[in-house]
């Protein structure tokens, strides 16, 4: 089992939307993607952990497929499945290794967890093209990374013993930390930036749809943004929907998404 694995299988990765200060990525990715989105569309989840964009389409009439490499989330998906009345599949299968699914059998692709785990380059590329393999010429490619920007800021509210030059050095140079390692504050992650991700993209055939912060400064400030009312949450979430496509500031969200569509 893998350190990813093992750590997903510890925590409960269905409590990480319950705080408004992280609700905002859930909540802007579908901002963004639900009026992109056909009507019939056939939509395969890839990392879908316990469910949450899963459910949100498959409860608005979508057919939707998930995947995810921990066991412990594909049987919350299952056990949710039966609770809500719903039926679709869910599978144990790697990000990398899509192939139980036939060449461009579905319409959407929401790749919204795997690329925060691949440590190696080979297996983001992998990822990335049975990804596409998977899609319909046409059809959407959503991707959600890590910023490498946001990361230092955010340690400095949480964790300041790791604001250090050594893990500074991983994150911005290296985009990668490791298990085990003295600088490693969560598990084998990978960061990158805004710009890094479109040049990696730049290389498969895929046309640039959006791309978003989707939760902005929002993670980092979290205390403050979770002690805003109703009124002021309201506010701050209409803000940032007229900025997450700023290039400050998505150069400074925690989290962003980049949509293309395959040529």
């Amino acid at each position: 089992m893998s350190n990813v694995t093992k750590y997903y299988e510890m925590i409960d990765e269905d409590s990480r939307f319950a705080r408004n200060s992280r609700k905002i990525e859930f909540l802007t990715s579908t901002h963004v993607l639900d009026p992109l989105i056909q009507p019939g569309a056939r939509i395969l989840d890839v990392g879908a952990g316990g469910g949450v964009y899963t459910f949100h389409y498959a409860e608005r009439g979508y057919e939707v497929v998930a995947v995810d490499l921990t066991p412990k989330h594909v049987e919350i998906i299952k056990d949710k499945c039966s609770e809500k009345g719903l039926n679709l599949e869910a599978h144990v299968a790697d990000a990398t290794d899509l192939s139980r699914f036939d060449a461009e059998a579905f319409d959407v692709v929401l790749c919204f967890g795997p690329m925060y785990h691949l440590t190696n380059a080979a297996a983001r590329e992998a990822c990335i093209r049975e990804a596409l393999r998977v899609l319909k010429k046409g059809g959407l490619l959503a991707i959600a990374y890590i910023n490498k920007f946001s990361t230092i800021p955010m340690l400095a509210t949480r964790d300041p013993k790791f604001i250090r030059a050594s893990v500074i050095d991983k994150v911005i140079r290296k985009g990668v930390i490791t298990e085990g390692d003295a600088d490693c504050f969560w598990t084998d992650a990978y960061f990158t930036s805004p710009d890094e991700l479109e040049a990696f993209m730049g290389q498969y055939d895929v046309t640039t749809v959006d791309h978003v912060g989707t939760d902005g400064i929002s993670h980092t400030i979290q205390d403050s943004v979770d002690g805003l009312g109703e009124a002021e949450f309201d506010a701050w979430l209409s803000y940032h929907f007229q900025t997450c496509r700023e290039k400050s500031i998505l150069g400074m969200s925690t989290h962003g998404l980049y949509i293309g569509k395959k040529k």
